[in-house]
């Protein structure tokens, strides 16, 4: 059996995204329409709409927002170095351990 490319199979509903890193499905639960989004072939987002048109331009929301995350996160290594020399330029408190001395490994020893 062929699908056309606006069909997937009965359990994901309609196609309405595709691309190299995201799909898209909607389904038609005759009082509104529920999509979800997968990423590399994983489930991360669900949603409802009143009409299958307002389910793409959700969909296209959601997906616009995980694109950027993943600009974000396409430099090499995490980011935590450099969000705590920010927070150390805007005068953030260091975090304390346990035993009262600071995590900052520029304290002054005691």
């Amino acid at each position: 059996m062929t699908l056309s490319a606006e069909h997937a199979t009965a359990e994901q509903g309609i196609l309405i995204h595709a691309d190299s890193r995201y799909a898209a499905y909607t389904m038609d639960l005759d009082y509104m329409w529920r999509w979800e989004i997968l990423r590399d072939g994983e489930f991360i987002q669900e949603g409802c709409s009143l009409s299958q048109d307002s389910a793409r331009e959700a969909v296209a929301h959601v997906l616009s927002y995980f694109r950027r995350q993943d600009e974000a996160a396409g430099t090499p290594g995490d980011n935590s170095e450099e969000i705590r020399r920010l927070l150390r330029a805007i005068g953030t408190p260091e975090p304390i351990n346990k035993n009262g001395t600071t995590k900052n490994e520029l304290a002054q020893p005691e």
